[in-house]
């Protein structure tokens, strides 16, 4: 299947962890990218239309759609980012970070009040893993109900997110 069905709703992309919802026969990739397309103003609303305050990116650009704007920088010690100095994001998108993402390094960027954060990873372990490995419960408010996954076959490993708030 090259895209998702248009009789279901990006809602439906997403379900609770072992939740009993419709799996759809998809790529987990793609649930995941549709559903952040159709969603990312609600997900993200502080960046909605709002391109002075972006979400930001590490080491992985996912299209987020026309109505937010998304800075990506790299966190390889090789790379060469533009300056941030100054700039205030709405939201932080975090993709299957390795180790070259740590608490240090997130600490060189400041967010507004109420950003959304957004960790994406293989499975919950690994989720769960990243957000102390990180120490985001250091800046982030997180609740159970905040995590999520791809609706797709079991078979085909669900991607798994968990979102929060700055404080």
């Amino acid at each position: 299947m090259t895209d998702v069905p248009t009789t279901i709703q990006p809602s439906q992309y997403i379900c609770a962890p072992d939740s009993k919802h419709l799996f759809l026969a998809t790529p987990a990739q793609l649930l995941l990218e549709k559903y952040l397309q159709h969603t990312s103003h609600r997900l993200f609303p502080l960046s909605a239309q709002n391109y002075s305050h972006p979400v930001l990116s590490v080491d992985c650009y996912l299209n987020l759609g026309p109505e937010v704007t998304v800075c990506f920088v790299s966190s390889r010690p090789h790379s060469i980012n533009f300056s941030t100095t100054g700039l205030l994001f709405s939201g932080l998108l975090l993709y299957f970070c390795d180790s070259f993402v740590t608490p240090g390094f997130l600490k060189k960027f400041h967010f507004l009040k109420g950003a959304t954060l957004c960790v994406i990873c293989p499975n919950r372990s690994s989720l769960r893993q990243t957000v102390v490995r990180l120490e985001l419960e250091d800046e982030w408010r997180f609740r159970l109900s905040d995590e999520f996954q791809t609706a797709n076959a079991k078979e085909d490993q669900p991607l798994f997110f968990l979102t929060g708030k700055h404080i």
